[in-house]
């Protein structure tokens, strides 16, 4: 951080990003943060209208932000909220992980079978995705993943209605480079047929064929073999930062997992979220209050020109926010205006 000004701002992304967040998703390649260059248009002019408040089913909604370097304007890193995920055209799957205890007198001997079980819901939560920050920009000293990732809690707190009671985040798999996905390939592929690429790209437009051809029977793992059984809900190696990140604004491992890939689910009630609980609003104060005794928040502000956000070391003076005028700057705001702000871990 340079003079003590952040290094990026955090913004709502617009079709102008379309091809800087295009070669981003592509270093991701996650289905909902589309590789596609069309697709991801489609995914852009929602956000749009949604940040907008046009969107009228929750469903339909879903709000991608993004990180530019001040002064540069080069976007580095971006996330993204789904409003809902489950609806009766398009339930949320995810494969429930449980286990039978089992006893036998004559045997003297006690077995514990985990298994999995598929279930659905037709009113499901909304969603966290899309996370992903430039190879270049890991390690930052300002930690831009953890900004990217907590400014969604921001927007959420700020627009409460906006989304369900609950939220959860899908997290990436574990795996190994060239090995593709073990638990698709020793189940998913023989109960549809579908490589896992097929079945991950159909199910962004239909998901009939996970309700029809995935057994309702459980799925006992000690039937799997011993490679891919301890891959089951467990969190990827690249994915490890950006859980530590959910498990600090209070969510926790649902016993939950992807039917597709089991990549876990982290989730919680948007009310119990420490960002949400923390979350108040203040009227600017231009002021350089001293670094020692400010508090690191994230600092946003929303008006006509859109959402924007940025780190910052500020003082709270009852409903005031002591924040320096070159962070106002950036933030285009000025003397009492709004701003939202919620501490950063």
């Amino acid at each position: 951080m340079a003079s003590g000004l952040p290094s990026f701002l955090l913004r709502q992304a617009g079709l102008q990003d379309h091809r800087q967040i295009l070669r981003l998703a592509r270093e991701l390649d996650s289905t909902n943060l589309p590789t596609d260059s069309a697709e991801l248009a489609e995914v852009l002019e929602r956000s749009t209208k949604s940040f907008a408040g046009e969107m009228a089913k929750r469903e339909h909604s879903i709000y991608v932000f993004c990180a530019e370097e001040t002064g540069r304007r080069r976007v580095v890193a971006a996330s993204m909220i789904i409003g809902k995920h489950g609806t009766p055209s398009s339930p949320h799957y995810y494969f429930e992980m449980d286990a039978d205890e089992r006893y036998s007198h004559t045997l003297r001997r006690k077995f514990r079978h985990p298994y999995l079980r598929l279930r659905y819901s037709m009113d499901g939560p909304s969603e966290l995705g899309g996370l992903i920050v430039s190879a270049s920009m890991r390690g930052h000293p300002e930690r831009i993943g953890k900004q990217i990732s907590w400014v969604r809690f921001l927007y959420i707190a700020r627009h409460r209605r906006r989304f369900q009671r609950q939220l959860i985040a899908e997290m990436l798999a574990s795996g190994e480079p060239g090995h593709g996905n073990r638990f698709w390939d020793h189940y998913g592929r023989l109960v549809t047929g579908l490589s896992y690429r097929e079945a991950d790209r159909m199910s962004t437009r239909d998901k009939e064929f996970i309700r029809t051809l995935f057994p309702d029977a459980p799925l006992y793992t000690f039937m799997l073999p011993d490679q891919v059984r301890s891959t089951l809900g467990v969190v990827g190696e690249n994915a490890r930062g950006a859980v530590k990140i959910l498990e600090r604004a209070g969510m926790r491992f649902l016993k939950q997992m992807d039917p597709f890939d089991g990549g876990p689910y982290y989730g919680a009630e948007i009310e119990n979220l420490a960002p949400v609980k923390s979350f108040a609003w203040y009227r600017a104060t231009k002021g350089e209050s001293a670094e020692k005794e400010g508090i690191r928040y994230l600092v946003s502000r929303e008006d006509a020109r859109g959402f924007r956000a940025v780190a910052a070391t500020a003082a709270v003076d009852n409903r005031r926010m002591i924040i320096p005028g070159a962070i106002l700057d950036i933030l285009r705001t000025k003397d009492g205006d709004r701003i939202d702000a919620a501490p950063l871990p």
